[in-house]
């Protein structure tokens, strides 16, 4: 019964994720949930509400098996070094919200692995449901829907604006990038189920779907690391001629298209990623051993950056965000997980779910080194299930501990997960509302749930200001400021606060603290010597 049960919550979640959580987990912390009954059903939900459903479906699992084997204890591993380098990081909320989703990662590949080989086929169902489910609303999106969604949100920023100009479709998952990343963990498994089933035209209906989309999302990343998994195919099958064959006529597919996808949006995005890149190097050499405290590389990187490139919440490699984020312990530990996985994977049987899992793993270590993936729990939760398969049916788990004691210990851990996640769920609505409303209450409200939510303190002093109490405004900005200091904006809002106040001296002190944090910002820059010319 109970590996039915982990099946079939697994099947649940990898489902549920792709079409409701595909908000960044570095983000999440300034967006709003959904308001109205329709935006629930339409719109993304707040990732805090992923960690209880997982936690509270999964965690019994945990407990009740032991694990033998390197393979099997790196993923706990890997979180281990997440929650040594959280006490200094410069960010708190930031890497609470990203330590908390990486332990459902950890998880669900642990659920996976207890998950025999004959269960496996409700977990791909899962998957290939939802794969097709966010396809056809990325059609919806490019027949029609962008520019729907441009015309009731005029005022996005520049970069929102060209991607749906360009008709960039993004499905369900926010990014057009995080789309093609969870195409490519999905293609093989899902064509595999359905092959299994004798479904064969719907399979093939079925890959045509994933690579039209995949073409017009525009991500040259997500069509070379199909490439790659193509490859991987072919290699884990290089003795079946036909498969071989196919794996071939893919590569030219995907090659056509990455030529016409340079063509049509340009170079940009490389030179974005090379100053990420670039960006996350020059922290790894400042804090090469514990890093910067996870998810924070949104707040150091505007002080590295030397091009005006958008203030990046992500780095664009999980490797290098890792080691950047966390120190050269868990880069070392992140590398070791996936290699062993992928060495797993190229062990298993070369049926057609053997051969799918091996390509899927490939693609997300592929996309991986030119996107976030990682930090999308969207895309994210499908592949650390599919990581746990391989490790499970590679070094199956030990036998089961006394039932008591493993109840015992789940029911504490959720209750703890609970105690540490339910006022982040809390606190997003009062925000939400106040983002809405501008009620100050509503915002305080949410600031006083999440004391250590740099964006909450920023958003409870807009409001303030907004309603004239210019002082609450300033104790605000200060708080903001104190939770996440390397953030130029919570500087600069609070130069603004000051000058209103009349404490000219202060707000240009503040206003100069700003520039030295984001130097390649030309706006903070032409504040600062305006108000130095106004103080002369």
């Amino acid at each position: 019964m109970r590996p039915r049960w982990t099946a079939g919550a697994l099947a649940a979640l990898v489902l549920l994720a792709p079409l409701k959580f595909g908000v960044p987990v570095v983000v999440q912390h300034a967006v709003p949930p959904p308001g109205a009954w329709l935006e629930w059903l339409w719109f993304s939900w707040p990732n805090p509400l992923l960690i209880l459903l997982a936690f509270g479906a999964l965690i019994w699992t945990v407990p009740l098996v032991r694990r033998r084997g390197l393979l099997l204890s790196l993923p706990a591993l890997f979180l281990a070094t997440q929650l040594a380098t959280w006490p200094g990081s410069v960010n708190g909320q930031a890497s609470s919200d990203t330590v908390a989703m990486f332990a459902v990662y950890v998880l669900v590949c642990h659920a996976a692995a207890t998950v025999p080989r004959e269960h496996f086929a409700r977990v791909a169902g899962g998957l290939a449901a939802a794969v097709v489910v966010v396809c056809l609303v990325a059609l919806h999106q490019y027949c029609g829907g962008l520019a729907a969604t441009a015309a009731m949100f005029p005022a996005v920023s520049p970069e929102v604006a060209g991607k749906l100009a360009a008709r960039r479709v993004f499905g369900t998952l926010v990014t057009p990038n995080a789309l093609a990343g969870f195409i490519v963990i999905a293609f093989g498994p899902a064509l595999a189920w359905l092959w299994g089933r004798r479904w064969r035209w719907l399979a093939l209906v079925v890959a045509g779907l994933m690579l039209t989309c995949l073409v017009l999302t525009g991500s040259r990343g997500g069509l070379l690391a199909l490439g790659v998994a193509a490859v991987a195919v072919v290699l884990a099958g290089r003795s079946r001629r036909m498969l071989g064959l196919a794996g071939v006529g893919l590569l030219v597919v995907v090659g056509a298209a990455v030529v016409s996808g340079r063509a049509r949006f340009g170079g940009q995005s490389v030179a974005a990623r090379w100053d990420y890149w670039q960006g996350a190097a020059r922290i790894i050499r400042d804090h090469p051993w514990r890093g910067t405290g996870p998810g924070t590389f949104g707040s150091m990187y505007p002080v590295y950056k030397t091009a005006p490139t958008e203030e990046a919440q992500a780095v664009h490699n999980d490797f290098l965000q890792i080691w950047s984020d966390s120190g050269v312990a868990a880069f070392a530990v992140f590398v070791a997980l996936w290699a062993a996985g992928l060495r797993a994977a190229y062990r298993l049987p070369r049926d057609p779910v053997g051969l799918a899992l091996a390509a899927s793993l490939t693609g997300w270590v592929a996309h991986g080194l030119v996107d976030f993936d990682l930090y999308i729990p969207g895309v994210a939760v499908p592949a650390f299930v599919l990581l746990g398969t391989v490790q499970g049916w590679s070094a199956p788990v030990g036998p089961a501990v006394g039932r008591r004691w493993g109840v015992a210990a789940a029911g504490v851990l959720l209750a703890v997960v609970v105690w540490w996640k339910a006022p982040a769920l809390a606190a997003a609505f009062p925000y939400g509302r106040a983002r809405e409303t501008g009620d100050l209450a509503a915002a305080e409200t949410a600031a006083r749930w999440q004391p250590a939510n740099a964006h909450y303190w920023a958003t409870a002093g807009d409001c303030a200001w907004a309603a004239g109490q210019l002082d609450r405004a300033l104790e605000h900005y200060r708080r903001a400021a104190a939770c996440d200091p390397y953030r130029a904006a919570y500087r600069w809002r609070w130069a603004r606060a000051l000058w209103a106040a009349g404490r000219r001296a202060e707000a240009v002190a503040m206003l100069r603290r700003a520039v030295e944090l984001n130097p390649t910002h030309a706006g903070y820059r032409r504040e600062l010597q305006a108000a130095v010319s106004a103080v002369r």
